[in-house]
């Protein structure tokens, strides 16, 4: 009966995965792609429970640190990474000529440009193994993690499957901006700029004042601007955090 508040948590975790598996299967499949952004999101939802329920039990244990770890690298790992494959086939076909691409003849740049989109899962893989042995501590996460870093990218592809806009169409399909968005991401997941967390400093409000502004500034954004008002919420999370980083609030 000991063992059995351990059991609910990790379940949480295996929920994740399982969301995982079918963000990836969708995002393959090619019908209703975009979907796959959602399942990433509901994955995400299941990572944040099964820590908060962890804690509240007190059930942390070594298997489920691992067992969480590799939930991850499929929900917020693999499954970005063939999102952004799928982002990039569209990337190659809206720069082909009459629209027209295709895989067996896709030339040596082609397909290093479409293997830049794994680099994200090699990232992510790198980050999780470093967080095991070295785990953050406090209020701030040692680079940005890497849920966060699939919520981006899944807010993304769900802004290209909504929007009616040819701007910010042609914004998301140019080749060099979803590259340098790639780098970008993998740069921040492995740096040492320390990312603000959602873990409470007790109850104090001025301790925990800045986690209070992230989450009414992100639910006002996402109320205000639906699917964007998602990654304008983001966007504020990388940007309070880099901030945190220059102002000397960030602390190990």
């Amino acid at each position: 009966m000991k063992n059995l508040r351990f059991i609910f948590p990790n379940a949480l975790t295996l929920i994740n995965l399982i969301f995982g598996c079918a963000a990836i299967t969708v995002a393959l499949i090619g019908e209703n792609e975009y979907n796959a952004a959602w399942l990433i999101i509901i994955a995400a939802v299941f990572d944040v429970f099964d820590g908060f329920f962890a804690k509240l039990l007190n059930a942390r244990s070594e298997f489920g640190v691992q067992l969480d770890s590799l939930a991850d690298m499929v929900s917020f790992g693999v499954a970005p990474s063939i999102i952004l494959y799928r982002w990039l086939l569209l990337v190659l076909t809206k720069r082909s000529i009459f629209s027209t691409f295709e895989l067996t003849s896709a030339n040596f740049m082609q397909n290093v440009i479409l293997f830049c989109s794994f680099l994200f899962a090699v990232a992510v893989a790198i980050r999780l193994a470093r967080f095991n042995i070295t785990p953050s501590k406090g209020k701030y996460f040692k680079g940005l993690p890497c849920t966060s870093a699939a919520l981006i990218i899944a807010s993304i592809w769900l802004m290209l499957g909504s929007t009616e806009s040819e701007f910010i169409r042609a914004i998301i399909l140019n080749v060099y901006v979803v590259l340098i968005f790639i780098a970008l991401l993998i740069f921040l997941m492995l740096s040492g700029l320390h990312m603000l967390s959602l873990k409470f400093d007790g109850s104090a409000f001025k301790k925990n004042l800045l986690q209070y502004i992230l989450i009414v500034v992100s639910v006002l954004l996402i109320l205000l601007y639906n699917i964007v008002g998602i990654f304008l919420s983001l966007l504020f999370y990388l940007l309070l955090s880099v901030v945190t980083n220059f102002i000397g609030k960030a602390e190990v």
